[in-house]
């Protein structure tokens, strides 16, 4: 234990070195939909919540792990036009429809059940050739997040409603008091984090693969979560929501039957061999 919090201060001090530094990733756009994606690079990190601080559920509970593979992440969300592409234009919840269908088409795309994704996904995997598709991990979904940083944000310690789409109305010791728009923003509104990927940190929450479960204080290898579960994990916040739901470490949960008007998702590309 001593010798991984001497490991956890030595990350610290590089990621402060290093963490205003944005790298460049390869970059591919997948032809269908002109979603595009970025190749994110192996590595290990710390996963949870970094501050100090009572917690007896291990909802946040710190712990090292490592993502040993590199994967293919969406730059942005997908946006209604992506999803409309692929699905039509049909509104497949008529009762409870997605308040934002008429506005613009480079908003993300919400109101969408865990399980309407995972149709949209099994439809892509079709239309794009020699390509599948899946939702992030929970651990991929933040160790992308944090791109390297250890902080509550990617943007450091505090954000700030010029840099995300979160609701600055509500008081929070991570962010000043500001504006709320009142609605999600275009895909890439706002800067990108240190690899590249926008809207981690707001606009709308993303759903993720893995079942809601406590994290283990073991380090771990590409966790996946429990194999069964009621609730399934959503991360990032929402322009709904204040800054605490927005930070890398906070974990949301929904019935993966249900939508949300706040509820959006970004996806991996396991692209085909020889791409």
């Amino acid at each position: 234990m001593v010798n991984n919090y001497l490991l956890l201060y030595l990350v610290i001090f590089l990621t402060a070195c290093n963490n205003n530094q944005t790298k460049t990733f390869s970059h591919w756009v997948e032809p269908y939909t002109g979603l595009e994606f970025i190749l994110i690079p192996e590595g290990s990190f710390y996963m949870g919540n970094s501050i100090s601080k009572l917690d007896s559920t291990n909802n946040e509970l710190l712990h090292f792990v490592t993502i040993s593979h590199e994967f293919w992440l969406a730059q942005t969300e997908v946006t209604q036009e992506q999803w409309q592409k692929v699905m039509g234009d049909e509104e497949l919840h008529p009762d409870k429809p997605n308040p934002f269908c008429k506005d613009n088409p480079g908003y993300p795309v919400v109101s969408k059940s865990f399980y309407d994704v995972i149709n949209f996904i099994k439809r892509l995997d079709t239309l794009s050739s020699g390509n599948r598709f899946r939702l992030p991990s929970e651990a991929e979904w933040e160790y992308a997040c944090r791109a390297g940083t250890l902080s509550s944000f990617y943007t450091g310690t505090n954000i700030f409603d010029t840099l995300a789409n979160f609701n600055a109305k509500i008081p929070s010791i991570y962010s000043d008091i500001g504006r709320n728009i009142g609605h999600p923003t275009e895909v890439g509104s706002y800067p990108s984090n240190q690899w590249g990927l926008y809207d981690m940190h707001g606009n709308v929450w993303e759903w993720v693969s893995d079942w809601y479960g406590q994290y283990s204080s073991k380090e771990e290898i590409n966790p996946q979560g429990p194999p069964t579960g009621t609730l399934k994990v959503i991360r990032g916040g929402s322009w709904y929501f204040g800054a605490d739901n927005a930070r890398s470490s906070t974990r949301g949960t929904h019935d993966p039957q249900l939508w949300g008007f706040s509820i959006g998702f970004r996806i991996v590309c396991e692209k085909s061999v020889g791409q």
